[in-house]
């Protein structure tokens, strides 16, 4: 399933800038990447050889890349004469997830946990996928260059999951460094469309993080005298219940 949805993300991102393009199929060592993305893991923050990695794809179809870029963030640029800028951005990391898939390229790699707790590391939310279909639209851009005009800038964005590493690029200069795109593009696949189908939306999509911190001070006492006391451990379960 996830083989198609490469190609068919690929399809999306091209057919709308030109009519008549390239008929599209899916490029054998494009596969072999995404397995290598699959096979290779790294969490937030921590992504220097995946980041390396999809670097020299990008520098490799012909982009003036930059990296490291705050941190492991990656910035591509191609310009192709006056026009529009668009901006196409994937993720970088994975998760603290073992993999139980059995597939012949499933991850192996373990890392031990601040509490000192081995676990896996998965590509289990499809940035391995992103990666690899933005190295594919820019294969097919470039490759089609007669048919549009206008700047490219691919950006590979370190600690999606942490909800970190858009802000440190943002911080880090990404608007005023890099051209100032007019429109930005992403994807992200979704297990629970059909194989052969993509779906959009407008306006907000997929799900945000945030954290807030919540203080229940109770009132301690006898355990004999419960009706005296304020027990926090019930009025935060009753809090939580209430919430779902």
């Amino acid at each position: 399933m996830k083989t198609k949805i490469i190609a068919l993300a690929l399809f999306f991102f091209l057919t709308g800038y030109a009519q008549g393009a390239t008929a599209l199929k899916l490029d054998s060592d494009l596969l072999d990447l995404y397995k290598t993305f699959h096979q290779n893991p790294e969490l937030s923050l921590k992504e220097e050889k995946t980041a390396s990695l999809f670097a020299k794809a990008l520098e490799k179809e012909g982009m003036k890349v930059t990296f490291p870029f705050s941190g492991t963030g990656v910035v591509g640029v191609f310009q192709n004469g006056a026009g529009k800028t668009i901006l196409l951005r994937t993720d970088l990391d994975a998760l603290p997830i073992t993999e139980e898939t059995s597939l012949p390229f499933a991850s192996k790699k373990k890392v031990v946990s601040k509490s000192g707790i081995e676990v896996g590391v998965m590509h289990a939310c499809g940035h391995d996928i992103h990666m690899t279909n933005l190295i594919g639209a820019v294969r097919n851009l470039i490759k089609n260059k007669s048919k549009w005009h206008g700047t490219i800038v691919a950006i590979g964005q370190p600690a999606e999951e942490i909800g970190q590493g858009a802000r440190d690029m943002l911080a880090a200069g990404l608007l005023n460094k890099f051209p100032r795109p007019d429109y930005a593009l992403a994807f992200h696949v979704d297990s629970h469309l059909p194989a052969g189908t993509l779906g959009y939306v407008t306006g907000p999509v997929m799900a945000a993080a945030d954290s807030v911190d919540i203080i229940i001070t109770g009132k301690g006492g006898h355990g004999a005298l419960p009706q005296e006391n304020i027990d926090p451990v019930v009025i935060a379960s009753r809090f939580v219940l209430d919430l779902q």
